[in-house]
């Protein structure tokens, strides 16, 4: 009962990881039965979590649905959290072999020393239609910047006061969920989920920006000694996007290209300004809204191999409310590492 209970831990662990990939799981090895196979009970329980512990097997159960299954076999131990997620941990004499999903941990005993091995299953060893999964649910770091109507990245004249620098404004992404749709096969399909997008534009000149009588305009360094100066903005952010993947090979070996259209909602913005003197440094932090669009909508691309693709974002809508700051388009190109 102490591995059954070892193993409960273990799935739902493996549960909040693969939350951020929302995806299903395949079904668990060839020549084993599946633990969906296991005789479903005749009455369903009236309250609301019910546990049944039946010799080798434990069931959890909320209400109708069935979240948390363990079999403890002969020599291997199954776990099946939810419908449609599996972790499989299989013990033999002298290895422990864990799978979660395509990914296959494999630990042998040899001597003192274990030996850990990582490797991935091909979709071909699965039964039933192949699933397709795509890639969004991961980390992104990007470079932000604006383009004009004109699509230039220089600001002259009264909108100079935008200018970045490139190399401090940054974007931090999580994509924390994700949900794939394929076209009968694992290659193709479309895709959508949800993901924090944080960016922030560092300005080139000694100013920052402030918004007056409903206008954004230029904040000069009037104090002098003006250190840093940025504008931080956060949105949550979801895409809608058509995945191509190939060559017929392991899911973690192929070459993808997906593109489509990516929202944003506002969630916060500020500035801060970081001044710098005789006395040391003070730091000045302003939380308006400082007429950003609440919603934007713009367009998105990602090309990779395997676990790693380079992105590009750009959006129609312009950074600032039409009429109350500069016409700029915000975008951001960058690296991303999918789970």
């Amino acid at each position: 009962m102490k591995r059954i209970i070892t193993f409960v831990l273990a799935a739902a662990f493996a549960l909040g990881n693969s939350a951020q990939e929302l995806d299903s799981l395949k079904a668990i090895m060839e020549n084993k039965t599946s633990p969906d196979k296991v005789e479903k009970q005749e009455s369903q329980p009236s309250y609301p979590v019910y546990v049944e512990e039946d010799g080798d097997q434990v069931k959890i159960q909320v209400f109708d649905k069935e979240i948390l299954k363990v079999i403890d076999g002969n020599d291997s131990t199954y776990v099946k959290v939810g419908a449609k997620a599996f972790l499989e941990v299989s013990e033999q004499p002298d290895s422990t072999r864990i799978r979660v999903g395509d990914k296959v941990i494999s630990i042998v005993e040899r001597g003192n020393e274990p030996v850990i091995r990582f490797s991935d299953i091909d979709n071909n060893e699965h039964k039933g239609k192949p699933r397709f999964r795509g890639h969004w649910a991961g980390f992104e770091w990007g470079i932000n910047n604006f383009m004009d109507d004109d699509f230039t990245l220089s600001r002259e004249g009264e909108d100079q006061f935008m200018d970045l620098n490139m190399d401090r404004s940054w974007a931090i992404n999580l994509n924390f969920a994700q949900f794939s749709l394929g076209f009968g096969t694992s290659h193709t399909g479309i895709l959508t989920g949800m993901g924090l997008e944080f960016n922030n534009y560092f300005f080139d000149q000694d100013n920052s920006i402030v918004e007056i009588n409903d206008q954004v305009v230029e904040l000069p360094d009037t104090i002098g000694g003006m250190n840093k100066s940025k504008l931080t903005t956060s949105f949550l952010r979801v895409p809608l996007l058509l995945e191509v993947q190939f060559p017929r090979t392991l899911r973690s070996k192929r070459v993808f290209l997906s593109g489509g259209l990516i929202t944003g909602l506002k969630l916060g913005s500020h500035t801060k300004v970081i001044y710098k003197n005789d006395r040391g440094k003070s730091k000045d932090k302003n939380n308006d809204d400082f007429n950003i669009n609440p919603f934007r909508y713009g367009v998105t691309a990602r090309l990779g191999y395997g676990a790693v693709n380079v992105f590009g974002d750009y959006y129609f809508t312009p950074m600032f409310v039409a009429g109350k700051g500069p016409a700029l388009h915000p975008f951001t190109l960058g690296l991303s590492l999918t789970f």
